[in-house]
């Protein structure tokens, strides 16, 4: 090297032989190192979403508790096993159950898909015939009310058939044994084909009907008129739902109770209230 070069060189270094300084570099968005805030927002991330999924889980168990999942209804199946081995066949006539004489006559309008109809048989109606049918004192009657489509109008021809052949009750108890099975009480499903036509003759050969009987029965125009008249006799009572009730005539105000204990207090103050009326008629009797 010339000395001309080595002068040119030693002019562009710095004075004293120190180094250039070389500037601090901003550390990159996200970047890892020392705690920053890139990753205090991951982790805060990660705890939300965390916190969201567990939320979202137990609200699907929630609801799936509430709605009853796949339905179990096993309690009422036992229900109504019993209360088939206890039904007093001796009493019962036609739609009825309970002597003609009994102070009070409960109607009942029923759909045999209404998920609350199901649990009224099996949980209220048994004690109802135990305590206060067999005694005398009451006396039931069942009556179409098919509200929830056409498998509730299918069911409703097919328990009249039965009805004509002196074994409504026994069809009663198949229907509502079904559904129970099938846990229509806490899953209700509608019109899913366990009342088809030929499920319901099924269950007529089961029960011992007449075969030819019940299909010229069901195919009747009448059958379904049959039915078609009970409803519209329950709406011109005001009811509007299921399942409805009737004391000698009248509705039950307030709606059906929920609890055997809430049947009891309303038939014994209504059987109280007719007795009543039975000795202020017998004292004005001159």
């Amino acid at each position: 090297m010339s000395n001309r070069q080595a002068r040119r060189e030693q002019s562009r270094r710095p004075r004293g032989g120190a180094s250039r300084p070389t500037a601090a570099r901003r550390p990159s968005p996200g970047g890892s190192g020392g705690g920053g805030a890139g990753d205090f927002l991951s982790g805060r991330f990660i705890l939300i979403a965390m916190v969201l999924v567990a939320i979202l889980v137990v609200g699907i168990g929630v609801i799936a508790t509430i709605s009853g999942g796949d339905g179990d209804d096993s309690g009422l199946v036992e229900l109504l096993v019993a209360a088939e081995a206890n039904f007093p066949s001796d009493m019962a006539d036609g739609y009825a159950v309970g002597s003609e004489d009994a102070p009070l006559t409960i109607t009942q309008y029923e759909d045999f898909q209404c998920p609350f109809c199901l649990s009224y048989t099996a949980r209220n109606e048994p004690g109802i015939i135990d305590q206060y049918v067999k005694s005398g004192q009451v006396r039931l009657i069942f009556q179409n009310f098919p509200i929830l489509g056409l498998e509730s109008v299918a069911a409703g021809k097919a328990v009249e058939c039965a009805a004509q052949q002196d074994k409504f009750w026994e069809m009663q108890h198949e229907l509502f044994l079904l559904q129970a099975k099938e846990g229509q009480a806490s899953n209700e499903k509608n019109n899913v084909g366990r009342f088809s036509d030929d499920a319901l003759r099924g269950f007529a050969g089961d029960i011992g009907l007449d075969l030819d009987q019940y299909d010229t029965c069901f195919a009747d125009s009448t059958t379904l008129e049959t039915v078609q008249d009970s409803a519209a006799t329950a709406r011109s009572f005001g009811l509007s739902g299921t399942p409805g009730f009737l004391f000698n005539g009248v509705p039950l105000p307030g709606g059906a109770p929920a609890s055997f204990e809430g049947w009891q207090e309303v038939i014994d103050a209504e059987l109280e209230r007719l007795a009543g009326d039975d000795g202020a008629d017998a004292t004005a009797t001159p």
